[in-house]
């Protein structure tokens, strides 16, 4: 009698064990078969970015009297309060500038590398959050749905930060 239930037990782990691996082996070929879109850092996009920031702007802000750089235009857009001498909000100019820089720097379409990119500034609280915040902006232009490469830039903006995103696609 008790070898018979010393048997039952190991015959009900050896089932339990099998079942478990069949649903691991389940679970590895959905998550096999979904694919994700692949992310590389690049430097150079980060490198892009942070020199982008540094470019001087069209826009005057009336309080300033000098022509400001992207990096503080899109904390003026953030904040809601900044108005160039032209008339032109600071979002718009911000947003008018970057365009222009993207443009003449990434070439994107079907017959060159990049398939498209995407721009993203969003207002975050806590570094530590990846994504959702408050938007700021988005530029975005062709097709991203597949790898890509991008990067993150941060502007110190109190009592948060204003975090740049930006993504190469590539197919």
């Amino acid at each position: 009698m008790i070898k018979r239930k010393g048997q039952e037990e190991i015959v009900g782990f050896v089932v339990i064990v099998v079942i478990i691996a069949i649903v691991f082996v389940i679970f590895l070929g959905i998550k096999l078969r979904s694919p994700q879109p692949v992310q590389k850092d690049s430097e150079i996009l980060y490198q892009f970015l942070e020199s982008a920031l540094e470019q001087t702007t069209d826009c005057v802000i009336t309080t300033r009297n000098k022509n400001e750089k992207l990096g503080s235009l899109i904390r003026e857009c953030h904040s809601g309060n900044g108005l160039c001498i032209s008339g032109q909000t600071s979002c718009g100019a911000s947003e008018e500038t970057f365009k222009k820089i993207l443009e003449n720097t990434w070439k994107v379409g079907n017959e060159y590398p990049y398939k498209g990119y995407e721009i993203r500034a969003d207002y975050v609280l806590n570094a530590s959050e990846n994504s959702g915040g408050e938007e700021v902006f988005l530029i975005n232009k062709g097709n991203c749905s597949g790898s890509y490469v991008g990067n993150s830039y941060w502007l110190p903006e109190f009592p948060g930060n204003i975090a740049i995103k930006a993504k190469l696609c590539m197919n």
